[in-house]
């Protein structure tokens, strides 16, 4: 797998597992504890320097894969092109903050 592909594979899986604990907490569930955090090793491996103590790019992050909301996990047909998708627009952003 080519680190490109890795990383677009991490968003993905922190994509349904936002989703996931987003509607835990929405149905009254204490599911905070439950985040996986991939956040850092995404940027590590994207060479972010500096992206463990920066907050704004944590909170860039944290918006853009708030938009995992609006895909429909339970429609097999298409949520693997939609979460591709949202994943390669999340990398292709976070490559802006490449230094």
């Amino acid at each position: 797998m080519q680190p490109e592909q890795l990383i677009i594979s991490l968003i993905k899986d922190d994509l349904i597992n936002s989703k996931l604990v987003n509607g835990l907490n929405q149905l009254g569930l204490s599911a905070g504890d439950y985040h996986l955090n991939l956040s850092g090793t995404i940027f590590s491996l994207m060479g972010i320097v500096g992206a463990a103590n920066n907050d704004k790019l944590l909170d860039y992050y944290i918006n853009l894969t708030s938009a995992s909301q609006h895909i429909d996990l339970s429609n097999i047909a298409e949520r693997g092109a939609a979460l591709e998708n949202l994943a390669y627009s999340i990398y292709r952003e976070l490559c802006e903050w490449k230094v």
